[in-house]
């Protein structure tokens, strides 16, 4: 595909998720990628009542200014249509159909998110940084959601390591949240990679963050959970890692006390307790050598 006839799908595919009436979800649009459809042809067939303008060619010329925007704010934004698209987002079914990107894209398939709980306790504060920056070290990208807690340890740890690092955001590549992360959030712009499925000017929402982790978890070979309650908001990562057959390892804690965390260490589940940084270092290190022995399949085709 041409890089002109590639940006005419981008265009087309931004016009049928954010600016149609009745925009497409992303179920609705994997739906039609799997039969063989591309952006433009199902924009072709969409009702013109359903457009905002009434007009297709309108929709792409919006579409392709917002393009230009974006890239102005130095945001690139990925399609499966994409070479650049992460490669491992294509063998779940879930994967999202467009991406916002600041910063150096690449498929990162040695890569491990570090996720947990934003009231922390001093043990998992140390446990992301300390595994954090143990990955670094091993040349795997760290991949987090930028949030409080857990995850701003495991960002920072990997950054004073050298090594590379990936925030994935519940909310828009020009909104920083929490504010407090924002110089974090401008050095891994810098040195890394942030990505977002929502629109470059949108805020978090109770929706967004689960959608987040799910996302997360299709980016990354494994997902490591620090520390959890019974309610936090990681479980939608676990659960959304073991739908997505990527090996999952929690430390003791989330084992002990959360009865999801005692569920997927049952034996039945490619999961993998730890009680210190060091054990989850030598777990992901056996994981990843046993991983890169069988090439995942893609998806979609």
């Amino acid at each position: 595909m041409s890089d002109s006839a590639e940006l005419e799908q981008i265009a087309a595919l931004v016009a049928l998720r954010f600016r149609a009436e009745n925009a497409l979800v992303p179920s609705v649009l994997r739906r039609e990628f799997e039969d063989g459809r591309l952006p433009l042809e199902i924009l072709e067939r969409a009702d013109p009542s359903a457009l905002v303008a009434e007009d297709r060619t309108t929709e792409l010329e919006w579409a392709m200014a917002q393009i230009r925007q974006w890239s102005e704010q130095n945001i690139e934004v990925l399609t499966p249509f994409s070479d650049q698209y992460p490669a491992q987002l294509r063998t779940v079914y879930d994967y999202p159909v467009i991406l916002f990107a600041r910063g150096s894209v690449r498929h990162d398939t040695r890569s491990a998110a570090i996720v947990g709980s934003r009231e922390v306790s001093d043990w998992g504060l140390r446990f992301a940084a300390n595994l954090g920056a143990a990955l670094a070290e091993d040349g795997v990208t760290v991949v987090s959601g930028l949030a409080r807690g857990v995850d701003g340890a495991a960002h920072t740890a990997a950054l004073q390591a050298g090594g590379r690092t990936v925030a994935v955001l519940g909310n828009g590549l020009n909104y920083v949240y929490p504010r407090e992360h924002r110089s974090l959030q401008g050095e891994i712009e810098r040195t890394g990679l942030v990505l977002s499925q929502f629109l470059p000017d949108e805020r978090p929402t109770r929706r967004s963050f689960p959608a987040r982790n799910i996302t997360m978890s299709a980016y990354s070979s494994i997902t490591v959970i620090a520390e959890a309650a019974e309610k936090s908001g990681t479980r939608i990562q676990a659960d959304a890692a073991v739908k997505h057959a990527r090996p999952l390892v929690i430390t003791t804690q989330v084992a002990a006390e959360t009865s999801w965390g005692h569920h997927y260490a049952s034996g039945q589940f490619d999961v993998t307790v730890v009680a210190t940084a060091a054990e989850g270092r030598l777990a992901i290190q056996r994981i990843l050598s046993r991983l890169h022995n069988h090439a995942p399949m893609a998806f979609p085709a």
